[in-house]
């Protein structure tokens, strides 16, 4: 952990000056002649802008969400754009279905209602080892519907993971720990790659394809497309786990009392726990029927999210909400919609991915190839990315790019890349905060996350480039 805390205090001393170098390096190799023909002025200094955001994302000498927001100042004073084209991504609908997303899971977590849904998926699916990991599978899947981001789902399950691991009589490090935590970081984080809601890339995905080609992707569409992939991708998951990680025992003494106990402290359902209930399936039911009732997802949404303040209806208050509620989501979600907006519009965006779709190589491989290895690209890149928004904003311009170059649909490596970058941070403890949270309880080594998330990461590049070649456009989503 010392490591990690000195290589933080390293990018925190040096992101800003090499954020600066890097614009200056940008600047002089896009000095006009012969190599940049064809990019316009306003392109240039688009690039120049974004090698220095780039770099503070990747650095996070200051907040993401500060850097997101000098995006706006930056990009006038560059003369890359208007003040009305820098602020566009602000008004950006996928943040506010985010908003809305997380002020309905404070009701959740208030009234509690997404920890009993858990310990009654634990208690159906029984107290032995694999059948409590199997449940927390389901937990997870279930509670993606719910809370639109995997550290709140975390910190959901980790205190009921680590009590279970309390029961199992083993000194030290022990497989089953492992296996457990990993099991409800992982499928935590690849479920989500089935759900709009879910994580915060997938609404960016769908905005940035709407965006460069004006198709407009719902909930039930992305739904469609993006969980059965994402749930195959998820036992998986579970089941590679059962074999890298086999539990020492097949039981955990005193398991399935934790569990009953648990739940009877809780009692029947409150009536705020039967509100939330009740408002939430209603937000999903306009969610499925929306393209037939002429109801977009945010505004949905919104009307649950408002309805949960509602006298007599409502569960929560304002003061609640606003402490639940990550607000910096419509900034590093409007800054980076922003950023994306100006390279594509600038130019820049379609300019650097026939650069690197020609210099490549890229231009000799079949849509097949090209497909499997800008996957696997973006894939292995999360080893360079503290969190996925930031990873999003960076690389979905240039897959957008790529695919024009090929020939090819927008969402055809827009929807696949985002899904991957959204979902299968799990090379390294320190790409997301679940996994600092999964690290630091001391019951994994670092050592256990490459060894895992290299297979996984393996296999979900696989499968989801399959899906982008077969599956999908059965669906007509080319």
């Amino acid at each position: 952990m010392t490591e990690k805390i000195k290589d933080s205090s390293f990018k925190k001393r040096w992101g800003i000056p090499l954020a600066l170098l890097a614009m200056v390096v940008t600047y002089m190799l896009l000095l006009e002649g012969p190599a940049t023909a064809g990019l316009s002025t306003e392109g240039r200094h688009a690039l120049v802008l974004f090698a220095g955001i780039f770099i503070l994302f990747l650095t996070e000498p200051v907040p993401i969400v500060v850097s997101s927001l000098l995006i706006v100042p930056a990009a006038v004073l560059f003369k890359v754009c208007n003040l009305k084209m820098a602020l566009s991504g602000f008004s950006s609908s996928s943040a506010y279905l985010l908003v809305g997303a997380f002020i309905m899971a404070v009701a959740l977590t208030k009234t509690r209602l997404a920890e009993r849904i858990t310990f009654l998926i634990l208690k159906v699916t029984g107290s032995s080892v694999r059948n409590l990991t199997l449940g927390v599978t389901i937990a997870n899947i279930v509670l993606a519907f719910f809370i639109p981001s995997s550290t709140p789902r975390v910190a959901i399950l980790l205190p009921i993971c680590l009590n279970l691991i309390a029961l199992f009589k083993e000194e030290g490090r022990t497989k089953f720990a492992v296996n457990l935590l990993f099991t409800m970081s992982f499928t935590n984080s690849t479920i989500s790659g089935g759900i709009l809601t879910a994580n915060l890339p997938n609404p960016i995905t769908v905005e940035f394809i709407h965006n460069a080609s004006g198709q407009v992707i719902s909930y039930l569409d992305f739904l469609i497309v993006g969980f059965p992939p994402a749930l195959i991708m998820t036992f998986i998951t579970w089941l590679y786990l059962q074999f890298a990680y086999p539990p020492e025992q097949s039981h955990i003494p005193g398991g399935e009392k934790l569990i009953k106990e648990s739940l009877e402290g809780m009692g029947k359902m409150s009536p705020a726990e039967w509100k939330t209930l009740c408002i939430f399936l209603g937000v999903v039911f306009l969610w499925v029927t929306g393209e037939w009732l002429g109801i977009d997802s945010t505004t949905a949404c919104l009307l649950g999210a408002c309805l949960l303040f509602f006298p007599k209806l409502g569960v929560i208050s304002w003061s609640e909400a606003n402490k639940g509620v990550s607000w910096q989501v419509l900034f590093i979600c409007g800054g980076g919609v922003s950023m994306g907006a100006i390279l594509m519009k600038t130019g820049a965006a379609e300019w650097i991915s026939m650069l690197i779709f020609n210099h490549l190589g890229l231009s000799t491989l079949s849509t097949v190839a090209l497909i499997i290895v800008v996957l696997v690209v973006v894939q292995y890149l999360h080893v360079f990315f503290v969190g996925t928004t930031a990873m999003a904003a960076a690389m979905l311009p240039v897959l957008i790019g790529i695919a024009t170059a090929a020939g090819l649909p927008p969402a055809m490596l827009a929807l696949p890349g985002g899904m991957i970058i959204g979902a299968y941070p799990l090379l390294m403890f320190y790409n997301t905060i679940p996994g600092v949270l999964v690290y630091g309880t001391g019951k994994v080594v670092i050592s256990d996350y490459p060894r895992v998330g290299i297979v996984l990461c393996g296999i979900a590049c696989l499968i989801y480039a399959l899906c982008a070649l077969f599956y999908w456009p059965l669906l007509g989503i080319f």
